[in-house]
């Protein structure tokens, strides 16, 4: 009996396997080379961009509101509310925290970074990271994995036609079909993987400038340094940072007021008058 397009069964199903990988493997690479590419490491990142490498960027909102609570120029009540003391000036960041403020509202802590991180301030300090080569370059990224579901869509053609041509001619197709389902998976994989991606993916570069601030510390002192490399936990003073902590988790917003620790910061009887809004 001739074979359906002059291959048969079996060869088309090891050709078809080798293809379906061979989109993921460019991809994978892709990412790759891009987490491999050159970077300047003349210039050593400030706390915002640690921060961003560290936690993504809602660590950098972190970054942002440590240094203005710590400078009393808010304050947090025991609902996590916030209220601006004083104007922030000159550091983007913060301008741009101090503007938010209202717009944050009954949502307090959590809704003023959610905004924050989502800012064009924040945008700026990726932009930055990926110019110099420590953060995956956003748009390159998404190209790959575009290019990839490019490949993927005839590949997928090609598969239905050639099931559709084995059913009739009564051919066994079900390892055929089962390459189609992982085409079909891989599709919306790809998919996924090119939404814009509000994740920071460090460089080999910029996980080697991590390391080295993790490993000394004293490279960036002070308030924004430890945030930026262990989040708003690692703020220096412990009954503030669990009212921070708190007051910025959706899941333990709710009960951020509860906390004899977050009340007596509230209060201002456990630290820092401005800080705590005492």
């Amino acid at each position: 009996m001739a074979e359906p397009w002059g291959i048969s069964g079996p060869d088309f199903v090891w050709l078809y396997g080798g293809l379906v990988v061979l989109p993921l493997l460019f991809a994978g690479l892709w990412t790759w080379s891009l987490r491999h590419r050159a970077a300047d490491e003349g210039t050593p990142p400030g706390p915002y961009h640690l921060a961003a490498l560290a936690g993504g960027t809602e660590r950098v909102a972190d970054v942002a509101v440590a240094t203005m609570v710590a400078g009393e120029r808010i304050r947090l009540d025991s609902g996590g509310r916030v209220t601006v003391l004083r104007t922030a000036s000159g550091d983007p960041l913060t301008r741009a925290a101090t503007e938010l403020v209202p717009r944050a509202g009954a949502g307090g802590l959590y809704r003023l970074k959610k905004l924050l991180s989502r800012s064009a301030a924040v945008q700026e300090v990726r932009n930055e990271l990926q110019l110099s080569g420590l953060q995956v370059d956003e748009r390159r990224r998404r190209a790959g994995w575009l290019a990839a579901l490019i490949l993927y869509l005839p590949l997928l053609a090609l598969g239905v036609a050639r099931f559709a041509n084995a059913m009739p001619l009564g051919r066994l197709a079900a390892i055929l079909a089962g390459l189609l389902v992982v085409v079909v998976a891989a599709v919306a994989g790809t998919v996924l993987l090119l939404r814009p991606s509000r994740t920071v993916l460090p460089t080999a570069a910029g996980l080697r400038v991590l390391g080295a601030a993790r490993r000394n510390p004293a490279l960036l002192p002070g308030v924004a340094g430890a945030v930026a490399l262990g989040g708003l936990a690692a703020y220096p003073d412990p009954v503030m940072a669990d009212m921070l902590v708190r007051a910025g988790d959706a899941t333990a917003k709710g009960s951020a007021g509860s906390s004899s620790g977050v009340s007596n910061c509230a209060s201002g009887s456990s630290c820092g008058g401005g800080g705590c809004g005492g």
